[in-house]
């Protein structure tokens, strides 16, 4: 881990650095530095200047190139002490607010356009993931008779958000009988949590009447296999992996191979996601902070969005650790307001 102090000469040279290297992709020489920096430095000065760079864990010396690449140091060094803030366009803020700001679109889409936005505008994935679902308000539910014993279940939170499951029950219920299972569970469940659900079910589990009352006891079937931890999948939103091959960290095959794993393991994939999603406001992970090693050449820039007495939303941007970090905090930061205001808007 880099620790060492920088005077404010081995600041300027490793923040051009970076941004020659963001902008570049290769690894960065003293010729092009010293032009960058309006040849203020001679080479051999910088190349002095980068040594110690070296030295203290901020920059790493390719064997196949004569120049030098940040580490994931350097970038947090970067991202900690040296970057300065970089708004988005009016236009960008513009589109942004109009495309997210929609009262005619479900929470669903609301979620699905962010992610699609968070890509399209960094250029890199943009994801979206529902957190501790436990917590989530239930407003309504539908049960749907398929071929037995699979039922449908249409739940939907209290902002709106539709999840689909199906479930299996032993005994062969009519669409009759689900219906008033349906009502009893509307009518006495509606505001709760799906964790306060099951805590009720399980009391009336022990109830006298529930052995003798043909409606409990469907109910207690239905309900208990509909609001089962396991219906608690977390949703996840995932645009623009293909973003990933365009990038020249990325051309060995195996490495990709093993990148693309990391995304279509959707568990494995939320679990990276949840470890890094601590804390509010946009938090940066990079690289090696990041706990899978198949995505150690990445960084995350995430963002809590809180819905009141409901499921928050995380959303971000993943990409290269050689990313525009400015550029990319202020787009999750805006994002974040904004699917935050349309979900509040869409409940009230």
């Amino acid at each position: 881990m880099a620790t060492t102090a920088l005077d404010e000469r081995s600041r300027d040279v490793l923040r051009t650095l970076i941004h020659l290297h963001v902008s570049t992709g290769e690894p960065v020489g003293s010729a092009s530095l010293a032009q960058a920096m309006g040849r203020t430095l001679s080479a051999a000065t910088l190349r002095n200047i980068m040594a110690e760079l070296e030295r203290s864990g901020y920059l790493e010396h390719p064997h196949t190139s004569a120049g030098r690449m940040p580490t994931d140091e350097g970038y947090r060094f970067y991202v900690d002490t040296l970057m300065s803030h970089r708004p988005l366009p009016p236009r960008e803020l513009a589109a942004i607010d109009s495309e997210l700001g929609s009262r005619d679109a479900p929470p669903n889409r609301v979620i699905e356009n962010a992610s699609h936005i968070l890509s399209r505008l960094s250029h890199n994935v943009g994801f979206v993931v529902a957190t501790d679902l436990s917590r989530a308000s239930f407003r309504h539910i539908d049960l749907v008779r398929l071929a037995h014993p699979r039922v449908l279940v249409v739940m939907v939170s209290r902002t709106g958000l539709v999840t689909n499951r199906v479930i299996e029950v032993e005994e062969h219920l009519s669409q009759d009988q689900l219906q008033s299972c349906q009502t009893y569970l509307n009518t006495h469940f509606a505001g709760m949590t799906l964790a306060g659900i099951r805590a009720a079910l399980l009391d009336l589990m022990v109830e006298e009447k529930a052995l003798y009352d043909s409606l409990l006891r469907h109910v207690l079937s239905v309900g208990r296999a509909a609001f089962a931890e396991e219906s608690e999948e977390t949703s996840v939103y995932l645009d623009g992996t293909a973003n990933i091959l365009e990038q020249t960290e990325f051309e060995d095959m195996g490495r990709m191979r093993n990148l693309f794993r990391a995304f279509e393991e959707k568990s494995r994939l939320v679990k990276i996601l949840s470890a890094c999603l601590r804390g509010e406001g946009v938090r940066i992970v990079i690289g090696h902070e990041i706990p899978d090693p198949a995505l150690a050449d990445l960084s995350l820039v995430t963002s809590f969005c809180p819905v009141e007495g409901d499921a928050g939303w995380a959303l971000g941007v993943l990409g290269p650790s050689r990313m525009e970090y400015s550029r990319v905090i202020s787009l999750v930061e805006h994002v974040a307001g904004a699917v935050s205001r349309a979900l509040t808007e869409l409940r009230s």
